[in-house]
Formats: structure tokens, sequence, C-alpha cells
């Protein structure tokens, strides 16, 4: 082999290794507890798992370049069949996740009930019945030649003379490239724009003193209106507590016991606790609206980064395969671009996982909690299994040595 068919295989053999490792990783990370709170953790879910499936078929053509005798007829229709789905399913899984990011930014208090387990499953159901039904027309336009007559390894490429090829081709290329493509793009950007109004909002709102001494002088203002409505109350509780005292005097000793053992008798907690405890509450939901408007924040932005990283990766190639669609004489310099195009838009499946672990936190945290666990159960594994082989190893050194005192002590007597 040539030098940059060399390069071209160790390309292939680096995007299958970290596929195939990136998209387990991230399968198992998104279906743990703490991230199934996050309302688009399923569609990412099935994303790796999409990814993972093209993976898969690019290691079946991986085998195929090195010569093992893998790639039969059946197998030939299976793979191009199954390409074809990944591909459709990859663009139409991270269109409904960025839908999910523009339903949140932009209908915050809404989000939660569009936004359901439920609705995502029978979305994915519906994608994939549709995709599994459209794309069965990649049997009858894929065409098999056998590579020699002592075996069943063929040759697999789509027949250019069929007429169904084109049609099929073209809404190929709306469904997995023109629609989602342009919507992502779309929302991308209404994203941005609203995202950045908010800091503008927020930065606007810092650097006005006007509003900061006026907040301050309410503050101070409703500080002070709060303590005279609690030292009323105090004196308010105290003249009540008198009365009662003097009522306790003038009955009977026996109702004074019988009103006194009543330790059930449900107790009137003073307003100034009152008011203590809905300052605290409301100190503690405003800590956890916060808290969760930041991590809606880093999701938006994470999730933000994978579509835009999408677009990047699989524009050109769609691009490129649109143009081949209406120009029946492509030039040299267009079918080297293909080929690296690509190249290009098979790391797309594996890129990932990558962009979940920079720029999302909590899936970094569960990765390297993941990655911990395995490397202490495989060290608690490996002790075990030392100490079962001491143990053995112990017990057939008792069995060798036993008869041998034997015949010491038969010697002896």
């Amino acid at each position: 082999m040539t030098l940059p068919a060399q390069l071209q295989l160790a390309y292939y053999i680096t995007i299958a290794l970290t596929g195939l490792i990136g998209n387990t990783t991230t399968i198992f990370v998104f279906s743990q507890r703490r991230l199934r709170s996050l309302r688009s953790s399923f569609f990412l879910t099935c994303l790796a798992i999409t990814d993972l499936i093209f993976i898969l078929i690019l290691v079946v053509a991986l085998l195929d370049e090195l010569q093992i005798p893998i790639m039969t007829a059946p197998v030939c229709t299976l793979t191009i069949y199954f390409s074809h789905i990944a591909s459709f399913l990859s663009s139409n899984f991270t269109l409904a996740y960025t839908t999910h990011r523009l339903i949140a930014v932009f209908f915050p208090m809404k989000s939660t009930t569009f936004l359901k387990q439920r609705t995502n499953r029978f979305l994915a159901l519906i994608l994939l019945t549709f995709a599994s039904i459209f794309y069965s027309m990649s049997f009858p336009v894929t065409t098999t030649t056998l590579r020699s007559n002592t075996t069943n390894v063929v040759y697999c490429e789509e027949d250019r003379h069929n007429k169904l090829l084109f049609p099929f081709l073209f809404f190929d290329t709306l469904f997995t490239f023109i629609i989602p493509f342009t919507m992502i793009t779309c929302m991308n950007l209404a994203i941005v724009y609203k995202l950045q109004g908010k800091f503008a909002y927020v930065r606007k709102t810092s650097t006005m003193p006007q509003s900061t001494n006026s907040s301050g002088q309410s503050a101070s203002d409703s500080v002070q209106s709060s303590q005279m409505n609690s030292n009323n109350n105090n004196s308010e509780t105290h003249c009540l507590v008198h009365q009662h005292n003097r009522s306790l005097l003038a009955v009977r000793p026996t109702d004074q016991y019988k009103s006194g053992s009543n330790r059930f008798a449900p107790s009137i907690t003073p307003p100034q606790r009152r008011t203590s405890m809905y300052y605290t509450n409301t100190s503690f939901r405003i800590r956890s609206t916060q808290c969760r408007a930041t991590a809606s924040a880093k999701t938006t932005k994470m999730l933000l980064a994978a579509s835009t990283v999408f677009l990047v990766f699989n524009l050109p190639y769609h691009l490129l395969l649109f143009c081949f669609l209406f120009n029946q004489h492509q030039p040299p310099w267009m079918l080297n671009a293909v080929n690296i195009a690509r190249l290009w838009f098979f790391a797309s499946f594996c890129v990932n996982f990558f962009v979940y672990a920079i720029c999302g936190q909590r899936f970094r945290n569960e990765v390297v909690r993941l990655f911990s666990c395995l490397v202490i159960c495989r060290y608690f594994n490996i002790r075990n299994q030392s100490k079962s082989q001491d143990r053995q190893d112990s017990i057939y050194l008792s069995h060798r040595l036993k008869p041998s005192s034997l015949t010491r002590l038969s010697q002896s007597n």
C-alpha cells in the first residue's frame, strides 16, 4: 500500500476505536439517574446509539479494506441500509435536542409541560419508523458484483442506471441535509441572540447606580417596616400571654392541670419566628431557582456547542453530495474534495463525547466517577483472584505434604 492509503487506514482505525469507546461511555453516562433529569438526555442517548451503529458499519468497511472476506451480498445491502438510517437519525436527533433548548430558553415556564419523556419516546419512535420504511428503497437501488468466482465477496455500490436512484437521493438529501441543517442553524442563531439579550440586560442592571441606591433605600424601608411590625406583634403576644395567665388564675386548679397537661395541643408560633421562617424559605427558593438557572445555562451552552460542531463536520460532505445530484459531469477536483469531506464527515460520529466532556461539567464528573468505579472494581477483582489463588496453592501444598509426614511418622515408629 502507498503512504496515503496507510494514513487513511490509520485514520479509520483511530475513528473506529475512539467512536466505540466514546459512544459506549456516553450511553452509560446518560443512562445514569443523576443525568436523567436533563430533558435532552434521552435524545443524546439515542444520538450516541446511532453514532455507535455508524461506527460499527465503518468497522465492517475497515475489515473489508483489510481484505477480510466479510462483504457478502446481504452484508452489503444491510450496510448501505443502516448507514442511511444512521445518517438520517443523527441529523434529526440533533434537531430534536436543539428544539428542546429553544423551548427551554424562550419558554422556560412551559418547558416542563412540553418536554416530557413520553413525548420524547413517541417522537423517537416516529423517526425510527419513518426511516425504516423510507430507506427500504435502498434495497432495489443497491447493486452487487462478485470480485472473484471463488468467494462470495462482492463490490458494493449504488446503481446509477436505476430510475429510482435520483428521487431516492433527492429526498434523502432533503430529509438529512436541507431541512435539519436549516432549522438547526436558525435555532442556534435564535438561542445565541436570546442569550446575548439576557447578558446585556444583566450588565445594564448591574451598571446602574441609581437603581442600586433606590433598591437599597427600599430595602432599608422594608427592614424598618418589618422591625415595626415585629415590635407590634411582640406587644400583642405579650398582652395575650398576660391575659392567658390571668385566666389561669381565675379557673380551678383541676382545670389548670388539665389545660397544662394537654401536651399534644397545637402550639401557637410567635410571629417573629414565622417571619424568620418565611425569609429563610424564600431565600432557599431563590437559591434553588438560581442553581436551576445556572444549570440550564450550562446545559444550553453544551448543547449549542454540540449542534454547532455537528454542522461544521457534516456541512461540507452533504453540500458536495447535493452538488453531485445536479452535476452529471464531475471534475477531478470535486471527487478529491468529496473524499476529503468524507473523512471529515466520519469524524462527526466520534466527536460528541469530547464536546460533552469539555463543555459539560456534570457529564465530566459522571465520566470520572464511572472510570473510577471501574478501576476500583478491577482492583478488587484482581485482589480477590490473587487471594483465591494463594488459598488454592496453600491447599495444594498441604495435600502434598500430608503423605510425606505420614511416612516420616511410620519410619520413626
